[in-house]
C-alpha cells in the first residue's frame, strides 16, 4: 500500500512539472500573439479625412454638403496632403483648381489658390506693359482698369473701363537681354500678363480695349481700408 501510494506522489509531482511547462508556454503565445495584433493595429489606423460627396468640376466653388468625412488609412506621403474633417471650414468657399471625382479623398492641391470666380464673373487675361503695373501685384489684389486708345497721338485718350477688378493671377513673360550702362547684361522685363475677374456684362468692354488699346492697371486699397482710415 505504501508503494502504491508514492507511485501516485511520483506521477502527480511530474504531472506538475509538465503543467508548468505547458502553461509558462501558453503565456508566451499569447503575449506573442496580442503583441502581434496590437503593432497589426497601430499599423492600421484610420483617421478623420475630407472627401468628395459627388463629381466636383475645375473651378467648382465647394460647399460643405460637397463634401463628406471619410476614415481611412495614410500612407506617410499622403498624411500632408490631405485635409483633416477639422479643417472643414478652409476648405469650403475655395474654387477646385481641377476635377474631383466623387469618392476621391480632398488633398490641398486640389484646392485653387486664386479668388473664386463668381457666378456673374468671368476671368479674362489682359497683356499689360511692365511699366504699367505694380510690380508686387499678386491674386486677390483690387486694381481699377484703364484703357488708353490712340496712344502717342493727339487723339490718344484713356478712360476708366471699371472702377474695381480682383486679380486672379499674375504671370510674367520676360523680355530680351540688352545692356545696362556699365556693360552687365540685364534682363528687361516685357509684358505682365494678368487675369481679373470681371463682371460679365462688362467682358465685351473688357476685350475690345485689350484688342484695340493699351491697358493699365492701377493698384487700389483693400475694400476695408476707407473704413478703417475713418476710424478716430
Amino acid at each position: 500500500m505504501a508503494t502504491i501510494t508514492a507511485r501516485r506522489r511520483i506521477r502527480l509531482a511530474g504531472l506538475g512539472r509538465v503543467d508548468g511547462r505547458m502553461l509558462l508556454g501558453l503565456v508566451l503565445v499569447v503575449a506573442s500573439v496580442g503583441g502581434g495584433l496590437l503593432f497589426w493595429g497601430s499599423t492600421r489606423e484610420t483617421v478623420p479625412v475630407l472627401v468628395a460627396s459627388r463629381d466636383l468640376p475645375a473651378g467648382h466653388v465647394i460647399q460643405s454638403d460637397d463634401l463628406r468625412v471619410a476614415r481611412v488609412r495614410l500612407e506617410a506621403d499622403l498624411g500632408s496632403l490631405a485635409i483633416p474633417d477639422a479643417r472643414l471650414d478652409e476648405a469650403v468657399g475655395r474654387a477646385t483648381a481641377g476635377p474631383v471625382h466623387g469618392g476621391e479623398m480632398l488633398v490641398w492641391p486640389d484646392l485653387a489658390s486664386g479668388p473664386a470666380i463668381g457666378p456673374d464673373e468671368v476671368a479674362m487675361t489682359v497683356p499689360v506693359e511692365a511699366d504699367a503695373v505694380y510690380a508686387g501685384l499678386r491674386p486677390g489684389d483690387a486694381v481699377a482698369v484703364l484703357a488708353t486708345r490712340d496712344k502717342g497721338k493727339a487723339s490718344s485718350q484713356t478712360v476708366t473701363l471699371l472702377d474695381r477688378a480682383v486679380v486672379y493671377a499674375v504671370s510674367l513673360e520676360p523680355g530680351p537681354i540688352a545692356l545696362g550702362s556699365r556693360g552687365q547684361a540685364e534682363e528687361e522685363r516685357g509684358l505682365t500678363n494678368v487675369t481679373l475677374l470681371v463682371p460679365r456684362s462688362e467682358a465685351e468692354r473688357v476685350a475690345d480695349a485689350t484688342v484695340n488699346g493699351d491697358i493699365t492697371l492701377a493698384l487700389l486699397p483693400p475694400a476695408d481700408a476707407s473704413s478703417r482710415a475713418a476710424v478716430p
